[in-house]
């Protein structure tokens, strides 16, 4: 119990640095942090196999697949956008945020011991339980998500092709 309150502070405390941290790259950070909090509550629940895919998947390739999207978006903003302003939008999320929390911790005080069944299948988190989950009837899905992010990569190359031309060589703006 211990330890899942530590990870349930650890997990809170990175989700709230993703939404607060004022640089998409901190922002970033943070979320490694909730990622990796994560696969420690997969071990605890004696799920090792998704423990390890998160950390592969998710706090490797994704994070990277995310930084280097971030990058190639943010790279020379200050010159081309003018600075935005959201603070009412920030103040309103703030107390939407509030409220959810509020809520949950107002349910977890009236219902203190009532227990979730969970429906997990027999053989939740082992190797032969995934492999039937992942190249099963849901590999469509899998492979939907691989194309959605490749098509993002590719959008933002193609997105943030003209500044970076333009700003290398003056005369593009002028042909056009």
């Amino acid at each position: 119990m211990t330890a899942f309150i530590i990870l349930a502070i650890v997990a809170l405390v990175g989700g709230i640095g993703v939404v607060v941290a004022p640089e998409p790259v901190h922002s970033a950070l943070f979320l490694i942090v909730s990622i990796i909090s994560l696969a420690l509550f997969y071990i605890l629940l004696s799920a090792e196999f998704l423990a390890a895919a998160q950390v592969i998947i998710y706090a490797g390739a994704i994070m990277v697949l995310f930084l280097f999207v971030v990058t190639l978006l943010t790279a020379g903003k200050e010159d081309r956008e003018p600075p935005e302003s959201l603070v009412g939008q920030r103040v309103t999320a703030g107390i939407l945020a509030l409220l959810a929390g509020g809520g949950l911790a107002v349910l977890g005080v009236v219902y203190p011991s009532r227990r979730i069944p969970l429906g997990l299948p027999a053989q939740f988190g082992n190797l032969r339980g995934m492999g039937n989950v992942l190249w099963g009837p849901d590999f469509l899905y899998l492979a939907a998500v691989a194309m959605m992010l490749l098509t993002g990569a590719v959008g933002v190359l193609v997105v943030n092709r003209p500044h970076r031309l333009a700003e290398a060589n003056p005369r593009v703006e002028e042909q056009k």
